[in-house]
């Protein structure tokens, strides 16, 4: 599995004028994505153009099973511990795929879910500690409200820091926002740069009494009766 970091690191140590909801809103996210049916839609480029743009969607269940569309509508599956295989089924079948296609699949999942990650490195010491502040707060037209914090350093350059836009419900508390949003540079381990842009939700199974179910997007892996609905923020991904 090929290993990124973020261009600015997601530690805290040492900048003490970061904003403390930062890390209560991404402690939260995490847990919500690993207790249900995450889902992502993410963008790459690259800023010198060598790598062609590049987009998926992306599935996970939490220790389970994970999914891939790609752009061209193939759809591919690797269970727990297990590899990728070309699969309509959650891999319950499909055909194996081949090492490079598997590297590729590797890497969009591994791009999917680094922004959850804690932990990060810093590549330009001159500009000192992480400070996370908060640049944008808005109620949008639905009454929900978005905040955008923002990974920067210190002694910022003009350059692009990683942004984090989470999603607090207009009847929900104080700390109750879910990550919606990551926008940011990221480096891969062979040192490439490139703009990632996410877009995250979460599908939660509820049991309906109906005689009837047609699975949705969101339905569990297995043959279930428990159809899956839309919780936030997925509802603003479908």
């Amino acid at each position: 599995m090929p290993s990124f970091v973020l261009l600015a690191a997601l530690s805290l140590s040492g900048a003490e004028q970061s904003d403390s909801r930062f890390a209560k809103f991404m402690e939260r996210s995490r847990k919500i994505f690993e207790t249900n049916h995450m889902v992502v839609d993410l963008q790459l480029s690259s800023y010198d153009n060598k790598i062609p743009p590049a987009e998926c969607h992306y599935d996970r269940y939490f220790r389970k099973v994970e999914r891939i569309r790609l752009s061209d509508g193939r759809t591919f599956a690797r269970k727990e511990g297990g590899k990728w295989l070309e699969s309509d089924d959650w891999g319950e079948s499909g055909k194996p795929v081949g090492s490079e296609l598997s590297n590729e699949l590797n890497v969009f999942a591994g791009y999917a879910v680094i922004p959850l990650k804690s932990k990060g490195a810093t590549r330009d010491k001159s500009q000192g500690a992480i400070v996370v502040r908060l640049i944008d707060q808005h109620t949008d037209e639905e009454g929900d409200e978005e905040l955008v914090f923002e990974t920067g350093r210190e002694h910022q350059t003009n350059v692009n820091y990683p942004r984090y836009t989470f999603l607090r419900y207009k009847n929900a508390g104080p700390d109750e926002a879910v990550l919606y949003k990551f926008s940011g540079p990221i480096y891969s381990q062979d040192g490439t740069k490139v703009q990632l842009d996410a877009r995250y939700g979460y599908l939660i199974a509820v049991k309906m009494n109906v005689n009837v179910v047609t699975p949705a997007l969101g339905s569990s892996p297995q043959n279930s009766a428990a159809p899956s609905v839309s919780a936030s923020p997925s509802a603003r991904q479908h």
